[in-house]
């Protein structure tokens, strides 16, 4: 009779070991996926500052349809400034886009937005190399300088291109949001009526992207060429 008491008691501790580490299980498991999400962008919302955005040269090329198209157009600037090895030292150009439309407002196959590479002002204004700017040409890329501007700003972890996107259209709905707050609107100095419809992305290192929002002379950010577009 002892013995089937221990058996069973045995049985029975044994039976809830598993059940507890089945649901310690489960909780590592959540965690695992709440992190990834996480990571992925799902429940991060960027924070918005004041920051100057400086001026710079820039090559770009326009592009008309859903934002998550822009993959592909990032992939070919990246092996463009590795052919031309202008990705590294003081003078360097890093990928950049500029976004016109809010995807909260425009439909995905009207979303217009020009992607390339930039290069910050050091002091003065770099001209670049002539076999870049004839490469630019014939692969439809134009040439243009973007102006020192106050930005409404926020920067966003990168880890795959899915949370590119994500940040982009968290970006706007933050944007959209916060103009319509008067407090915010106050507290950051905005002009009464501003719309921030073009935001600039800028590839700050590997696993860092910046956003700027022009609050002011925002006309000079709008770069789009319809002569140039391509789908």
């Amino acid at each position: 009779m002892n013995l089937l008491i221990k058996i069973s008691v045995l049985l029975l501790v044994d039976y809830f070991l598993f059940r507890l580490g089945f649901y310690f299980g489960m909780l590592g498991l959540i965690i695992v996926i709440y992190r990834i999400l996480n990571i992925l962008g799902f429940f991060r919302s960027p924070t918005l500052g004041r920051s100057g955005f400086s001026s710079g040269n820039v090559f770009l090329k326009d592009y008309e349809g859903p934002y998550s198209n822009s993959g592909v157009c990032f992939e070919e600037v990246v092996k463009i400034l590795k052919k031309f090895k202008i990705d590294e030292g003081k003078l360097k150009y890093v990928p950049i886009g500029l976004y016109y439309d809010n995807p909260g407002e425009v439909e995905d196959s009207k979303l217009r937005y020009s992607i390339g590479f930039y290069q910050r002002d050091l002091g003065f204004p770099e001209n670049p190399p002539k076999e870049l700017e004839n490469y630019c040409k014939e692969n439809n890329y134009y040439f243009s300088r973007l102006p020192t501007v106050d930005t409404l700003f926020s920067s966003w972890e990168y880890f795959t291109f899915f949370t590119l996107i994500k940040g982009i259209k968290k970006f706007y709905n933050i944007l959209s949001n916060k103009l319509n707050d008067a407090s915010f609107i106050k507290t950051f100095r905005i002009p009464k009526g501003t719309k921030c419809d073009i935001i600039i992305e800028l590839y700050e290192s590997d696993s860092k992207i910046s956003f700027y929002a022009p609050i002011k002379n925002i006309s000079d950010f709008q770069l789009y060429k319809k002569d140039t577009k391509t789908n």
